[in-house]
């Protein structure tokens, strides 16, 4: 099963909440930027690395964290099974 999870990457608090309960394919990000609570999605790719699926919804300061965001997702859960093999 998929969880949410919390990360902190680069001294700021992500927190990450998943659009899949059983495969690991969509996370909804959620991030505290200048007093307000932002949202950016994050989807796996081909090469199953995770990707920011809108840059302009993500503040740009953050934008350089995505390769730490997406280790942050594979790290967090316990490798499930692709259900579709």
């Amino acid at each position: 099963m998929i969880k949410n999870f919390n990360a902190n990457v680069g001294g700021v608090e992500f927190e990450f909440l998943t659009q899949h309960v059983i495969k690991l394919h969509g996370f909804q990000v959620y991030v505290t930027h200048e007093g307000q609570k932002r949202r950016f999605h994050m989807q796996v790719n081909a090469e199953g690395k995770f990707n920011i699926t809108d840059p302009n919804s993500c503040p740009n300061e953050y934008l350089p964290f995505e390769t730490y965001l997406s280790d942050s997702i594979l790290n967090s859960q316990a490798r499930v099974p692709d259900p579709s093999i």
